[in-house]
């Protein structure tokens, strides 16, 4: 396998949930992952609300034939 095929793959942004307060601020703004990929993000709960704290990419399940 080459280096360059992973970084073929076909890449997205997915923009991080905003927080419950607008004082908080997110460490973790964006993740860049590959089509085939989902997101699960990682929550903070403070006394003045939550905002994520940080990310796990993991493979998406596929859907069931139909």
């Amino acid at each position: 396998m080459a280096e360059n095929d992973l970084s073929c793959r076909r890449r997205r942004i997915v923009v991080a949930p905003s927080p419950s307060n607008p004082r908080l601020r997110s460490p973790v703004l964006n993740v860049e992952c590959a089509e085939d990929e989902e997101v699960e993000w990682f929550w903070t709960e403070t006394a003045e609300g939550r905002f994520v704290s940080g990310y796990c990419i993991v493979p998406k399940l596929r859907e069931a034939a139909s």
